[in-house]
């Protein structure tokens, strides 16, 4: 059983000598109280009808915010039994706080943001912000409803990121994110669990997406390993960097900056990726050890510290680490550019290249799907095959020109 009330909170004082009015939600014989913002002294109260008498100054407008919150109070917990949802006096409590607070759809956006943040899970902080500001330039940096968002909306929204070229993968992620957001929405009860702006809006055109690969030639490697620069300098690690993961199996750059020396072991590098917790022991090749016994010379600080100059000690926070490993990347990718143009080499490169480059290198020279996707630390073979689609289109058209 669950009852809603409104009472007078008279264990409480307030400095204005008044007692704050509460609602109380019971459940399993277990109260919770909220205040709803105004208060009230005794005599001024009606406690059978558990609302100010009509002599209180504002007797009406408190009446109309009682109201307000019993309502909201009572329709949770209706839907949660239409729902046939467990519930407790705490939940509903919670969630008529979280709609006093989070009301307006860009000030939720910051509150999952900081809840993020607060879990420590930055990744996730980082996109839900670049989506809150591609909302807050879409509306001119005005805030807006739940209620505003429908099918026009999104349509518009959509159409506005295709008006400045954004690519439809990074399109697919802010509307992606989005719809998350509605969904958390609903769990935190700021919306019905019926509202479902997205329910006309098609993500299939996103899913059908082909990405350009990335991936260089063996010969094109070979040309950036060759290049000769100044040891030490920013564009010599940039390089060594490059090289480094496509020695070891494409490792991406993040798994790279979080490598600390007490991950060799016997000539044999041993890490769990980030991305998937899946741990990967590599045999490394020569020219892998050669760049390591580089940075043991220039970077060496106990077999606890860092492989690369990438990260250090004094960055401990995840927001820290957030701003270092994004500040190195930029850096790493515009020398990697510098690189490309002296090698001529005419596709984009980033860090990001290295790890197509190896599965499609290691596909041309016989190697199993299955075989790469073990080797690159794949959770499935479809994540593999996204990295080998250019090569398997490659490979057909040169047996289509043995026609000729």
């Amino acid at each position: 059983m669950s009852s809603v009330k409104v009472i007078l909170y008279t264990s409480k004082v307030l400095k204005n000598g008044e007692h704050p009015i509460m609602l109380r939600v019971i459940k399993d014989r277990k109260p919770k109280y909220i205040s709803i913002g105004h208060s009230c002294s005794v005599d001024l109260w009606d406690e059978v009808e558990g609302k100010p008498k009509k002599k209180h100054p504002f007797e009406r407008e408190i009446n109309i915010l009682i109201d307000t919150k019993k309502t909201a109070a009572n329709k949770l917990i209706l839907e949660n039994q239409i729902d046939d949802k467990d519930f407790s006096s705490e939940e509903i409590i919670g969630k008529i706080s979280r709609n006093t607070t989070k009301s307006t759809v860009l000030k939720y956006f910051d509150e999952v943001i900081n809840h993020f943040k607060a879990s420590n899970r930055i990744g996730n902080a980082k996109v839900y912000r670049s989506t809150k500001n591609s909302l807050s330039r879409f509306r001119n940096q005005k805030d807006f409803q739940f209620s505003d968002i429908n099918i026009n909306f999104l349509n518009r929204y959509e159409e506005e990121f295709q008006k400045r070229g954004v690519t439809p993968n990074s399109i697919f992620v802010f509307m992606r994110t989005f719809k998350t957001l509605v969904n958390y929405a609903k769990t935190d009860g700021i919306v019905r669990s019926d509202f479902d702006p997205f329910k006309e809006f098609s993500f299939k055109k996103y899913r059908r997406i082909v990405t350009k690969k990335r991936a260089l030639s063996k010969e094109d490697i070979m040309k950036i390993k060759n290049e000769p620069y100044e040891m030490g300098t920013n564009i010599y690690n940039a390089q060594q960097y490059f090289m480094f993961s496509y020695y070891c199996r494409g490792i991406n750059f993040i798994d790279m900056a979080f490598l600390k020396w007490e991950n060799i072991k016997q000539d044999r590098l041993e890490y769990m990726r980030k991305k998937t917790k899946k741990r990967l022991t590599i045999g490394l090749l020569e020219p892998a050890i050669e760049i390591l016994n580089y940075f043991r010379e220039s970077n060496y600080d106990g077999e606890d510290g860092y492989i690369f100059p990438i990260l250090k000690r004094s960055h401990v926070t995840p927001q820290a680490i957030e701003n270092r490993t994004d500040k190195i990347l930029r850096i790493v990718n515009a020398d990697l550019k510098l690189i490309a143009a002296k090698c001529e080499i005419s596709e984009t490169l980033t860090t990001y290249v290295a790890r197509h480059s190896y599965a499609t290198i290691m596909k041309r020279s016989g190697a199993s799907t299955s075989v790469i996707s073990e080797s690159m630390g794949h959770e499935s073979e479809r994540i593999t095959q996204v990295y080998l689609d250019s090569f398997e289109n490659v490979v057909l058209d040169e047996v289509n020109r043995l026609i000729l």
